[in-house]
């Protein structure tokens, strides 16, 4: 099991630096988790690309609609973040990061499993508390 953020699911819908490192991980032979909260993270970086001038609006919709077509298809199988919330709290004051990310770093905890995200902020610090964090794109 792989626990996935949603800066690597990001990769699958638009070409970036480690695209092809992070489609690879849709064949992980035990799966992908992540908290629920990804689904809805993966459509705000989407969106947020138009905002940002890199992608219009018609890309993003075709991206978003994509991205729902995953969800469906249960290529990452969602965790309910009720679970992990004081856990991801007791992590984001240790670690001094944001909540939302925390809830990824805590389900990879629970499971002993690997964390994979492009987050450079994210992979150093969470690598301070689990040891098993991989940078996806560097």
């Amino acid at each position: 099991m792989i626990v996935i953020d949603a800066s690597v699911a990001v990769k699958w819908l638009c070409v970036e630096i480690g695209s092809d490192q992070a489609l690879a991980l849709l064949d992980a032979p035990d799966g992908l988790l992540a908290p629920d909260i990804f689904a809805v993270e993966v459509a705000a970086a989407v969106t947020r690309k138009v905002r940002t001038g890199e992608m219009n609006g018609e890309e993003a919709r075709r991206a978003c609609g994509e991205w729902r077509h995953s969800l469906d298809a249960g290529h990452v199988e969602l965790i309910p973040s009720g679970a992990l919330l004081q856990p991801a709290i007791d992590l984001a004051l240790q670690i001094k990061h944001p909540l939302q990310d925390c809830l990824y770093v805590a389900l990879a905890q629970r499971l002993d499993c690997a964390l994979a995200t492009s987050d450079p902020k994210l992979a150093a610090r969470a690598r301070t508390v689990h040891p098993r964090v991989a940078m996806i794109g560097e």
